[in-house]
């Protein structure tokens, strides 16, 4: 039976992955840095900075364990970081969750040139702004809606599947455009 292990994601995304995942073929860690406060940059304290660098410590760390477990097995899997829009796209008022997103892009792309041949793959997936996100980001969204949780799971059960196991190294942005617009709808996070 395949291995499902999902952490520091929001709990509606959370329970929408383990739902899409239930019976997975393969073994599978999703895993995010938790949530982060917003804030500016000359607002960062060092109790948000050093909670930042344990919720994306903890997220590695995660996804290290599962690889090497399924390394030293001989058995193909996933790993499917989850981070949210400002990793890859400036957000005034979010430089913490840039900073915990960013790390974890730049691991996986790590772990995917270093863990491929074994047959584990590792990708990210960038969610957009989740429902319950102020409604002013809807205007910079060109699709016209925030991201539902389930929006975020069928990306990540696509990466999990064997369908994809020539997907690698991927940074997938399910964000309804959010990505590849100027605009962005401004940012709520300094209101």
């Amino acid at each position: 039976m395949a291995a499902l292990n999902v952490s520091g994601l929001p709990d509606a995304v959370a329970a929408a992955i383990e739902a899409r995942l239930a019976g997975a073929e393969l073994d599978v860690v999703v895993a995010g840095a938790g949530e982060q406060p917003t804030g500016r940059f000359l607002d960062v304290t060092q109790e948000a900075w050093d909670g930042t660098v344990a919720g994306a410590r903890a997220a590695f760390l995660a996804a290290q364990a599962e690889a090497a477990r399924l390394v030293a097995a001989g058995r193909p899997g996933r790993v499917v970081f989850v981070v949210p829009t400002a990793s890859v796209r400036v957000v005034h008022g979010a430089a913490l969750p840039a900073t915990a997103g960013a790390f974890l892009t730049t691991i996986a792309q790590v772990g995917a040139a270093e863990l491929g041949a074994a047959g584990v793959t590792v990708n990210v997936v960038v969610h957009g702004w989740l429902e319950g996100s102020p409604e002013a980001l809807v205007d910079g969204i060109p699709v016209g809606r925030l991201a539902r949780p389930d929006d975020v799971a069928a990306a990540v059960a696509f990466l999990a599947s064997p369908e994809a196991a020539y997907v690698n190294g991927a940074v997938l942005a399910v964000d309804g455009g959010f990505w590849i617009t100027k605009s962005g709808g401004g940012s709520p996070l300094l209101a």
